[in-house]
C-alpha cells in the first residue's frame, strides 16, 4: 500500500502529482509526522495538530522554513486539489532519495472503525516496547512494522505498549483510558504521545465533572478495571472488549457518555468552520 493516496500532494510548498511522491519520500527508520482527519473538507481540530507538529519539530531540533500560516494554506490547497474531501492527511518531514529533507502534505490511506466495532468493542494485545521520545510524534518505522505484523498474526485491532517496569503506556496508534467505577485513568502525559483526541477527552471530562486521573496503570492490575477504551484521530472513542485473554465490559455508561460528548464536540467544531 502506498504511503500517499489520492491524486496530488505538496512538497515544500509545491503541488505535485502523486506519481512524484516516491522520489520525495524515502525515510530509513524514523521521521517526524502529524496526522489529522478531514470531514466535509474541514481539517478537524487543525489548530491543535499544527501546534503539536511544531512542538515535535522543536523537540527533534528541526528548523522549518514554512510558518503556521503557510502550512495551513498548503493544507487547504491539498484538500482542494484532491477529489474526495473525507479522509486522513499526513504532514511529514522526511528525506527523499537524495537524503534531502522535504516538508510533505498528503492524503494517506486510512481505515476507520466499523459501526460494529464501536458497538461491540475491539481486541488488543500487550507488547513489551517503549518509544525513545514519547512526547514527539516521530514515526519509528521498525516498531510500526512489528506492531502491524502482530495485529495481523494475532487478529487484534491494536497493540498496547508496556514499558520495562510493566507500565501500560499507549497504543501503537492510539492513547488508552481505563475505567474503574466512576473514575477514568489514563497514563501520564510525560510517558505518552499527547494525542489531540486524548487532550479533548480530558478537557471534556473536566468540564462535565467526570473524575479523570493521570497515573500509571500496570499490566498486573488490569483485573481491577471495569472497562477501557482507546482514542485517536481515526478511532475517536473506541471500546476495548479484550486485552490478551482478559475480557472487559463494553456497555459502560461512563464510556458511552464520553463518546457522546466527543462526537458532539466534533460536530460543533465542524459547524463553526463550515464556509
Amino acid at each position: 500500500m502506498s504511503e500517499c493516496a489520492r491524486t496530488h500532494f505538496i512538497s515544500n510548498g509545491i503541488l505535485l502529482p502523486v506519481n512524484r511522491f516516491e522520489a520525495c519520500f524515502s525515510p530509513r527508520s524514523k521521521y517526524i509526522y502529524e496526522v489529522f482527519r478531514v470531514i466535509d473538507g474541514i481539517p478537524l481540530f487543525i489548530e491543535d495538530h499544527i501546534e503539536r507538529f511544531y512542538q515535535t519539530t522543536r523537540l527533534a531540533g528541526v528548523d522549518l522554513d514554512s510558518d503556521r500560516n503557510q502550512l495551513l494554506r498548503d493544507i487547504e490547497i491539498t484538500i482542494a486539489a484532491n477529489e474526495k474531501s473525507e479522509g486522513n492527511i499526513k504532514i511529514s518531514v522526511a528525506p527523499d532519495l537524495a537524503g534531502r529533507h522535504n516538508l510533505l502534505i498528503y492524503f494517506t490511506p486510512h481505515q476507520y472503525p466499523t459501526p460494529e466495532q464501536f458497538a461491540q468493542g475491539v481486541k488488543v494485545k500487550l507488547l513489551g516496547a517503549e518509544r525513545q521520545n514519547p512526547n514527539a510524534k516521530v514515526m519509528d518505522i521498525l516498531l510500526r512494522a512489528e506492531t502491524d505484523q502482530l495485529k495481523q498474526l494475532d487478529d487484534v485491532y491494536e497493540i498496547l505498549l508496556v514499558d520495562h517496569i510493566g507500565f501500560i503506556t499507549e497504543g501503537s496508534r492510539s492513547n488508552v483510558f481505563f475505567i474503574k467505577g466512576s473514575e477514568i485513568i489514563t497514563p501520564p502525559v510525560e510517558v505518552v504521545l499527547p494525542g489531540i483526541t486524548r487532550k479533548k477527552i480530558i478537557r471534556l471530562c473536566q468540564q462535565h465533572e467526570i473524575n479523570i486521573l493521570e497515573q500509571p496503570v500496570y499490566q498486573d492490575s488490569l483485573a481491577e478495571f471495569d472497562s477501557l477504551f482507546i482514542s485517536g484521530t481515526s478511532r475517536k472513542v473506541l471500546p476495548v472488549k479484550q486485552v490478551d485473554s482478559r475480557a472487559f465490559r463494553v456497555d459502560n455508561p461512563l464510556m458511552r457518555k464520553i463518546s457522546e460528548l466527543f462526537n458532539q464536540l466534533t460536530q460543533e467544531y465542524l459547524d463553526q468552520h463550515r464556509k
